[in-house]
């Protein structure tokens, strides 16, 4: 006995000009002769798909903004998976509604070309953790950005990234390339690593935990680096290149620990703006690089950490709400 195929995948086939089989025509006929409401829907559908059949040529189409509801009596019934591609029409009683929904886990022929994409940022004084679709684990520091996508059609992971994060990348044979702002890439298949790439910072640094990442820029030779390795692009000079320092140290502020290596007044001062969202000016703008500290500092409030600077160095601190001024003592 052959098999009846759910009337809404033959109505997909309809839809898909070419495609309909002589069982199709015999399926559809009967249905819209059930009642006129049925006849007066497949006009609507026919409506929809004719309409929406030039957007795979878009390529500016956000396909995880798009969403789908079919207006139809054909509650909750799922089209099967057809041809290895999945299309997924989710149907609901709300009149003559049609939007076209695409999630990271399906994909249809109709926008084949179209990317699915996912976006997330943190603001200063937040942190956050992300798990991409493809598996891959992100953590992302104060005021940072990412948005990923994965191109279907070339099959590489993708993602456009400002700010720190620590990735642990899912091991696959597609390509997990991050773009920076500053125009320095990084190529990995399965790797962990922090990345420091802040726009208005003048270094960018990448520190190797675990696999191999390739780093490039336009101006510069690449550079790949091996588990323990430190790699910094100097935005001035537009040059990659090795660079001293642990790992371990760079990846403290996972655990609220700021390592200083002779780091200047000033650059701890960007780092506590991030990290506790706070305004802090000084007084005098020379005490910026004139003072040095090396150490470690686990402090659970900007008030502890400003506490433990003044009794390193002849600085004091007034606060005023979010708003910090540093002076000499």
């Amino acid at each position: 006995m052959e098999e009846k195929l759910p009337i809404g995948e033959h109505l997909v086939d309809h839809l898909q000009e070419g495609k309909e089989s002589p069982s199709t025509g015999t399926a559809l006929d009967e249905w819209q002769k059930a009642n006129q409401q049925n006849k007066n829907d497949l006009g609507k559908y026919q409506k929809i798909w004719d309409a929406s059949s030039g957007v795979s040529t878009l390529r500016n189409f956000d396909a995880g903004k798009a969403w789908i509801q079919v207006n139809s009596k054909l509650d909750k019934q799922n089209i099967s998976q057809r041809r290895s591609k999945n299309i997924a029409f989710m149907v609901s009683g709300m009149a003559a509604t049609l939007l076209i929904f695409f999630s990271l886990n399906f994909f249809t022929d109709l926008f084949s070309r179209s990317d699915s994409r996912i976006a997330l940022s943190t603001t200063y004084g937040s942190r956050s953790e992300v798990i991409l679709p493809d598996g891959s684990h992100v953590k992302l520091n104060a005021g940072s950005s990412l948005e990923y996508h994965f191109d279907k059609l070339r099959k590489t992971r993708q993602v456009d990234f400002s700010g720190e994060a620590f990735f642990d990348v899912a091991k696959s044979q597609r390509p997990f390339v991050i773009h920076t702002s500053v125009g320095v890439d990084l190529k990995v298949l399965g790797t962990k690593f922090n990345l420091t790439a802040y726009p208005e910072d003048r270094l960018i640094q990448t520190s190797l935990v675990e696999g191999k990442v390739e780093l490039s820029h336009a101006g510069s030779d690449n550079l790949i680096l091996e588990p323990g390795q430190i790699a910094t692009f100097d935005t001035k000079s537009n040059q990659l290149a090795y660079s001293k320092g642990e790992v371990s140290q760079n990846l403290g502020w996972m655990q609220n620990k700021l390592y200083m290596e002779n780091m200047s007044l000033q650059e701890v001062i960007t780092r506590l703006e991030r990290w506790y969202d706070v305004d802090i000016s000084l007084t005098d703008q020379t005490l910026g690089e004139n003072i040095h500290y090396t150490g470690v500092l686990k402090e659970q409030t900007v008030l502890d950490v400003l506490n433990a600077l003044c009794q390193l160095s002849a600085i004091r601190y007034d606060l005023r709400g979010k708003s910090i001024t540093i002076s000499k003592k």
